[in-house]
């Protein structure tokens, strides 16, 4: 199993900030990197393989930017992870000797696809109660 790096992190960091841009409107790359604390440039390679994936869309012009591809709630947190990382939880090989650590590591692999199934709108409903004890 593959640890998840910068780019999913920032990835959903930013797909979090798109998801509560007022009446989906689209927002220009140095608010997200404002309200992130992604870099310029980091930010944009991301967003450009969002597009790619669909995630995203961007719109040109004085009034464009970046908005979802699809509603928040049809989007799920393992869809940008997958997209920019590959596929997690892909155990490979004999995964051991005994049918309980066969079990043992189906039974991870379960959880986390279960965990990451969250949907982007779900979010922060999911983790409001440990935004309150900040």
């Amino acid at each position: 199993m593959s640890a998840i790096s910068s780019k999913g992190i920032y990835g959903l960091a930013a797909m979090h900030v798109l998801a509560h841009a007022a009446n989906e409107r689209t927002m220009q790359v140095k608010e997200i990197s404002a309200m992130t604390q992604i870099s310029h440039s980091y930010l944009e390679q991301l967003l450009s393989l969002l597009r790619k994936g669909g995630l995203v869309t961007s719109v040109r012009g004085a009034h464009g930017g970046y908005k979802l591809g699809r509603p928040a709630h049809e989007i799920e947190v393992i869809e940008i992870i997958e997209l920019l990382e590959g596929p997690l939880c892909k155990i490979e090989g004999n995964v051991g000797a005994s049918v309980i650590l066969e079990y043992f590591w189906q039974d991870i692999h379960d959880k986390v696809k279960a965990l990451l199934s969250l949907r982007l709108s779900e979010l922060d409903q999911a983790y409001q109660p440990y935004y309150y004890d900040i």
